[in-house]
């Protein structure tokens, strides 16, 4: 497993929108990451199951100066990752999203913090992951149901926050195997989902693309 230190990500100019490639005046080093997410496979399902509140529409449509806080839980790489063995598994995700991302582990045994409280007031948008594959599962039994409670007491930290209305929350839960269904059961509260069958590089730049896509 990775550490937990809050990480921040700006947009690579290779994966940003053709007109935002404009605004960047001269392009960083290319990172081993960045090749392998830009050379990701289409394989890794990622699908929109529902967007009742159009939080997808509000997220697309930030300004380019507004933080997306990114709350990815602490677990193991997914088998055959090739990434570092001391590199988030989310990463990806974070690097692949074409805006300023604000990166925040959580750790499953702690949920949320006051640490995570604090970084809600300044969110241009909230992404939280729920990760409980068979893998992650084999692992923790009780994975699932400690993640979706980080989310919930996420959710109702918004709620709670009048300044805070128009932030778009979005949850991407990756799941499957038997526990698939429940799972996506035990989400219904949630307005907007995104799901992944796996959190490989391919999927979760696939995620990230499936946030942005026009």
């Amino acid at each position: 497993m990775a550490d937990c230190r809050v990480r921040t990500y700006m947009p690579s100019p290779q994966l940003l929108p053709t007109h935002a490639r404009k605004m960047v005046s001269s392009a960083p080093k290319k990172s081993n990451l960045t090749a392998l997410l830009q050379s990701a496979p289409t394989a890794g399902d990622a699908k929109l199951v529902r967007d009742s509140t159009q939080a997808l529409s509000r997220l697309r449509h930030l300004n380019e100066a507004e933080v997306i806080t990114l709350f990815t839980p602490f677990v193991p790489h997914p088998p055959g990752s090739p990434l570092a063995k001391d590199m988030d598994p989310f990463e990806p995700l974070g690097r692949a999203i074409p805006r300023q991302v604000r990166h925040v582990p959580y750790r499953l045994d702690h949920g949320m913090t006051e640490t995570h409280a604090d970084f809600l007031p300044s969110s241009g948008a909230i992404v939280i992951v729920i990760c409980s594959p068979q893998n992650v599962l084999d692992h923790d039994y009780g994975a699932f149901e400690r993640q979706a409670r980080f989310a919930q007491h996420v959710t109702k930290r918004v709620a709670e926050n009048r300044s805070l209305a128009d932030v778009p929350v979005i949850l991407v839960l990756v799941s499957n195997g038997s526990a698939n269904h429940a799972q996506e059961h035990g989400v219904r509260d949630f307005p907007t989902l995104v799901m992944l069958n796996e959190y490989s590089i391919a999927a979760l730049t696939n995620a990230a693309r499936l946030l942005f896509v026009r």
